[in-house]
């Protein structure tokens, strides 16, 4: 699953990372520790590809008749309920009526820094892409509900979701959200796509670009907007080395720098002394 993940690079950044520009008329949003259902955040869709947006986290369908707040969306549909990671069968979202339309032609990159996952022994752990690699993407669908009442249009966004890679399922995590990788993004917005084109993107981000290590229960308060959240209290899952360097025509390797936390270096990002 993604219950609450991670949004705190600047928008700077971001534009620059996703070749994109705020959507006119809206306010930057500020640095998010904890985006949960129901809060807003960046998205790139399939319909205006070369814009920031800010849409809410959890999707209501166009034809429900009140707000549902649905956060994840299955890859695989009703099927592999077991969470077999290697299932190799049918990518069927497509079938769940909420996801149908969406899934073909409102397809949204959902944009993260890192997210939290809880293990299984309800244990929080903060997840994150290896080589300080953020911001990234979420593989997202979204939908615009009218509300009944103010007959206002709300825009909102599911994250979909596959079967966990080896490095999460060493703590006991079934599923993971769908990382997209920078060559993937533009083909999962890309509305000429044909669908089968798309489901084939649905799978498990490389355990081996990936890393997480445990942070505090802070992360189940709700509403709670911290530096000191991403703060570790416990070793990471994997020991990191730092991509090999060209440099005179020699290969040269940094050494493990395991002790090195997911916010290092980055001042906005460092929790109260």
């Amino acid at each position: 699953m993604c219950k609450k993940f991670i949004l705190v690079s600047d928008l700077e950044t971001i534009e620059n990372s996703f070749n994109v520009r705020l959507e006119t008329n809206i306010m930057a949003i500020p640095k998010m520790f904890s985006v949960s259902s129901g809060d807003s955040s960046y998205v790139i869709t399939s319909q205006n590809q070369n814009l920031i947006q800010v849409f809410n986290y959890g999707m209501t369908p166009c034809f429900s008749k009140e707000p549902l707040n649905l956060i994840n969306a299955r890859a695989e549909g009703d099927k592999n309920l077991n969470n077999d990671p290697s299932y190799n069968g049918s990518k069927s979202i497509f079938l769940k009526p909420a996801f149908m339309k969406p899934i073909q032609s409102q397809r949204c990159i959902v944009v993260a820094d890192a997210y939290y996952e809880w293990s299984d022994q309800n244990k929080p752990y903060l997840v994150y892409l290896q080589n300080k690699n953020r911001p990234f993407s979420f593989a997202g669908i979204y939908d615009g509900w009218k509300n009944p009442e103010s007959e206002e249009i709300i825009y909102s966004y599911a994250i979909i979701t596959t079967t966990a890679n080896s490095l999460l399922q060493s703590i006991g995590i079934k599923r993971m959200p769908v990382i997209l990788s920078r060559s993937n993004e533009l083909q999962w917005i890309k509305s000429s796509n044909h669908l089968s084109d798309v489901l084939r993107l649905l799978v498990p981000y490389p355990s081996e670009k990936m890393n997480a290590y445990p942070v505090s229960d802070m992360v189940n308060i709700q509403g709670m907007n911290d530096p000191s959240m991403v703060k570790p209290v416990g070793a990471k899952l994997l020991i990191e080395t730092s991509p090999v360097k060209f440099t005179g025509g020699y290969h040269h390797k940094v050494k493990p720098k395991s002790e090195r936390n997911w916010f290092e270096n980055d001042p906005k990002l460092q929790p109260p002394k």
